[in-house]
């Protein structure tokens, strides 16, 4: 009899070294990747960061460049933070995974959350942050993520998409 996904082990990716702290900001994406296969490459240094040479990551990378903000200085996370999550997001996984995301944004005393993505801006109902976290939605710096990015139901273009995403990352 196969086990309950809730059951089975969570294989949840480290915060990449250079991502020590003190922290100014946090941003939630969708998930790690799948453990095997394609998907960001995570899966292959076992750590969450924005080095890890996928375009998601790069794209962030030259957001905190752009805005002037030390790697050290950025907390990754994600709404569902491990690896064997099914493709199907319920809403059950995205609270499952809002705990430890929580839990990290207190701990380290971020007081901005980038939300980037559909799955991150609907994780946030679970998060219960206290008011003086600001919190901004911003697309997801995916390829799909830019292209699909929306404003009041119109596609914006990938390039505003892009724009938006790398000053949603300034900190004020």
């Amino acid at each position: 009899m196969p086990t309950a996904l809730s059951d089975a082990p969570r294989v949840i990716p480290r915060i990449a070294p250079y991502h020590s702290g003190p922290y100014r900001l946090g941003a939630i994406l969708q998930d790690p990747g799948p453990l095997h296969g394609s998907g960001c490459n995570a899966q292959k240094t076992g750590e969450i960061g924005v080095l890890n040479g996928d375009p998601t990551a790069t794209l962030c990378r030259q957001a905190l460049e752009a805005n002037g903000i030390s790697l050290s200085a950025y907390l990754p996370m994600n709404a569902i933070p491990w690896h064997d999550a099914p493709a199907s997001r319920p809403a059950r996984l995205l609270k499952e995974g809002a705990a430890p995301n929580r839990r990290l944004i207190l701990e380290a005393g971020v007081d901005l959350v980038l939300l980037l993505g559909r799955q991150a801006w609907t994780s946030a109902r679970y998060l219960d942050l206290p008011d003086r976290i600001e919190i901004r939605r911003l697309p997801h710096p995916g390829r799909l993520g830019l292209i699909n990015c929306r404003e009041n139901g119109k596609i914006v273009g990938a390039r505003e998409a892009q724009k938006r995403l790398i000053a949603g990352f300034a900190l004020r």
